[in-house]
C-alpha cells in the first residue's frame, strides 16, 4: 500500500512530531495502522503494542503526546488503560478506536474522560485514499488542542509561581536562584542561568541552576567569543538562539557538541532579557531532548519578561530619576572582604577612611587609609594573616596613621571604578563598608548594583540622589569638574593630594608617589599634568558662563 501513499501537505504538519502509542491486538491492523501514520505524517513517531499489558508497560516507561487505543483487546479493553491515564495524566490526548457494534461505548467512554473515538471503518477508508487521512487530521487536531491548553496553563502555572515569588521574597540573589530551579524542577530542564550585561559589556551570572560547571568554562568577557552558546549568541544579537547538537547547518555546532561534552545537554535556548530602552541581560536553558518548539520558546519568553519586571522594579525603583548625573551611598556588609576583615580585628572603637583608590601593578589597588583607635603594631598583626592583603607602609598623623595598603581586587571599589565611580567619601565603621560618590548616568545604577551584589550579596542602595534636587552650585559643579578626567587621572590626582604633593613644602615627591603607583615618574607626571589642566580647563569654563 505505500506505493501510492503521499506526505500530509507541509502547512498542517505539528510544529514539533508527536510520539503516538498505538494499541490493538489484531496485528494486521496494527501493522496497516502504523505504516498508514508512518508514510503519510512525518510529524508522528508511533511506537506500537498488541496487548493492554503492553500497552500499559509502553505508557509507563516512555512519555506521549497521544494514545491510539481499540476498545476491544485479547487481554481487557480500551477503557481500563483509560483510567490509568487520567489517573497519571488527567489531559493527555486518549483517542478510542471503536469496531463495527461497539458504537454504544462511546456515550460511556466520553463520559469517563476519552479524548475522542473513531471507527475502523474510517481508518479503512485512509487505506484506501491516504491522501485525505481521517485519522491524521483527527490526531492533530487532539494534540494541537492538546498542547494549547497545556501551553495555557503552564503559562498561569509559572506566572502564579513567579507572582508568589516576587510577593514574598525580598532577597534578590535568593529571588533568581528561585526563578532558575522553578524552570529546572518543574519545566524539565537540565540547567539554567540568569545572567546582566556588567561593566564593559562583560556577562555577570546572577543565578545559575544545574549547569554550574559549564557557565563557568564560558567566555562572559562580552567581547562576542562562545557564541555557541545560545545564551552568549541571544545576548549579542538581541533575539532568541537556539542550539542542538544535531544540528550541523549552523557554523557552531561543532563547538557546541565540544562544549557539552560530558554533560546531558542535546540544546539550549538563549532569551534576552530586557524592554525596548535597554537589554539587561540573558536567560540560558538547557535540555537533554534534542527537539525545541515554539511552546518552550514562549514559555522563557514569558519568564525573561518577569526577570525583567523584576530586575525594574526592584533596582530601577531605587532611582527614580531621569537619565542624568546622581550621587550614591551604598553599603555593603561582607565580613571576607579583605579590608573588612582587616577593620574587624581592629579594637570596637576603631574607625577606618578610606582617601583614595588607585590601581597600582599586578592588578592589585592601592588603598591609601586614615585609621584611628588603633595603633600601627595591631594592623600590622592582622594584614600578615591576610592572603589578600599587603602593608605597602606606614605614616604618623594628628589623629592616629595612615596606612597604604594592596588589595587583592574583587573589592567594592574595583567594582565601582569599571562603572566610573567618581568616589567622595569611603568609610568603614562597625564593620561596615559605606560609599558615597557620582556616577554620570542614572542607568548605570542598576547593573552597578547587580555587580557589586553578584560578589557582596549584602549590598544596599541606602540612598541615590540626581543632580536636579540638589542645590548647583554643589553637586553638579563638583561632578562636572571632574567627569572630564578618566579614571586613571583622578586616582593619581587624588592621591596627591592626600599625600602632601601640593603642601608647603611637599611631604611626597613625584618618584615616591610613581613608585606607590608602580610606573614610571614621568608616566606619573604626565597623568598628573594632564588631570590639572583639564581640572582648570572646566574651572574657567563653568566661571566664563555665570
Amino acid at each position: 500500500m505505500g506505493t501510492h501513499m503521499t506526505q500530509q501537505a507541509g502547512s498542517d504538519t505539528l510544529s514539533t512530531p508527536a510520539k503516538i502509542l498505538l494499541i490493538d491486538d489484531d496485528a494486521q491492523w496494527l501493522s496497516l495502522t502504523s505504516d498508514l501514520l508512518a508514510e503519510t505524517a512525518s510529524d508522528f513517531d508511533v511506537v506500537t503494542a498488541s496487548s493492554l499489558a503492553t500497552g500499559r508497560q509502553q505508557f509507563t516507561e516512555r512519555a506521549f503526546d497521544c494514545v491510539v487505543c481499540d476498545y476491544r483487546l485479547g487481554d481487557g479493553t480500551g477503557l481500563e488503560l483509560l483510567t490509568e491515564v487520567r489517573d497519571a495524566h488527567p489531559e493527555l490526548p486518549f483517542v478510542l478506536v471503536t469496531s463495527r457494534g461497539d458504537e454504544s461505548v462511546a456515550a460511556d467512554a466520553i463520559s469517563q474522560g476519552v479524548t475522542d473515538y473513531i471507527p475502523k471503518e474510517l481508518i479503512r477508508s485512509d487505506f484506501d485514499d491516504p491522501t485525505e487521512s481521517v485519522l491524521n487530521t483527527q490526531l492533530r487536531q487532539v494534540i494541537r488542542s492538546y498542547r494549547t491548553q497545556h501551553a495555557l496553563r503552564q503559562e498561569r502555572e509559572i506566572k502564579t509561581a513567579a507572582l508568589e515569588l516576587l510577593t514574598t521574597m525580598s532577597n534578590q540573589r535568593e529571588l533568581y536562584r528561585r526563578f532558575c530551579a522553578l524552570l529546572q524542577d518543574n519545566y524539565g530542564y537540565g540547567g539554567v542561568w540568569i545572567g546582566t550585561v556588567g561593566a564593559g559589556g562583560r556577562i555577570v551570572p546572577r543565578a545559575i541552576s544545574g549547569c554550574e560547571t559549564y557557565v563557568q568554562a564560558l567566555d562572559l568577557s562580552g567581547d562576542g567569543g562562545d557564541r555557541f552558546d545560545p545564551a552568549i549568541r541571544a545576548l549579542t544579537d538581541d533575539s532568541v538562539a537556539v542550539a542542538t547538537v544535531d544540528d550541523e547547518t549552523e557554523p557552531w555546532s561543532d563547538a557546541w557538541a565540544a562544549a557539552t561534552t560530558g554533560f546531558d545537554f542535546e540544546a539550549g535556548i538563549g532569551v534576552p532579557i530586557g524592554d525596548d530602552r535597554v537589554q539587561f541581560g540573558v536567560l540560558g536553558a538547557y535540555t537533554a531532548t534534542t527537539s525545541i518548539d515554539d511552546d518552550q520558546i514562549d514559555l522563557l519568553r514569558e519568564f525573561a519578561r518577569l526577570i525583567s519586571y523584576t530586575i525594574r522594579t526592584d533596582e530601577w525603583t531605587e532611582s527614580l530619576i531621569a537619565e542624568e548625573p546622581v550621587t550614591l551611598e551604598i553599603e555593603i556588609d561582607a565580613p571576607t572582604e579583605p579590608l573588612l576583615a582587616f577593620a574587624s580585628h581592629l579594637p570596637a572603637d576603631a574607625a577606618l577612611t578610606i582617601h583614595s583608590v588607585a590601581e597600582h601593578k599586578d592588578g592589585k589597588l592601592l588603598y591609601t587609609v586614615e585609621i584611628t583607635g588603633a595603633v600601627p603594631d595591631d594592623c600590622q598583626e592582622h594584614v600578615t594573616a591576610s592572603d589578600y592583603l599587603e602593608l605597602y607602609d606606614t605614616t604618623e598623623t594628628a589623629d592616629g596613621h595612615e596606612c597604604r595598603f594592596l588589595v587583592t581586587p574583587p573589592t567594592p571599589e574595583s567594582i565601582a571604578r569599571d562603572y566610573g565611580m567618581q568616589f567622595e567619601t569611603i568609610t568603614i565603621d562597625d564593620e561596615l563598608r559605606t560609599i558615597t560618590g557620582y556616577l554620570s548616568t542614572d542607568s548605570a545604577v542598576p547593573n552597578l548594583l547587580a555587580d557589586l551584589r553578584s560578589t557582596f550579596e549584602h549590598t544596599t542602595l541606602t540612598r541615590v540622589t540626581s543632580a536636579m534636587t540638589q542645590p548647583r552650585a554643589t553637586t553638579t559643579t563638583t561632578a562636572q569638574l571632574l567627569d572630564p578626567l578618566t579614571t586613571r587621572q583622578r586616582e593619581i590626582l587624588s592621591q596627591a593630594y592626600y599625600d602632601g604633593y601640593f603642601e608647603e613644602p611637599r611631604a611626597i615627591n613625584a618618584t615616591e608617589l610613581a613608585d606607590r603607583f608602580g610606573i614610571a615618574r614621568a608616566t606619573f607626571t604626565q597623568h598628573l599634568r594632564t588631570a590639572q589642566r583639564k581640572l582648570f580647563g572646566t574651572i574657567f569654563t563653568q566661571e566664563g558662563r555665570r
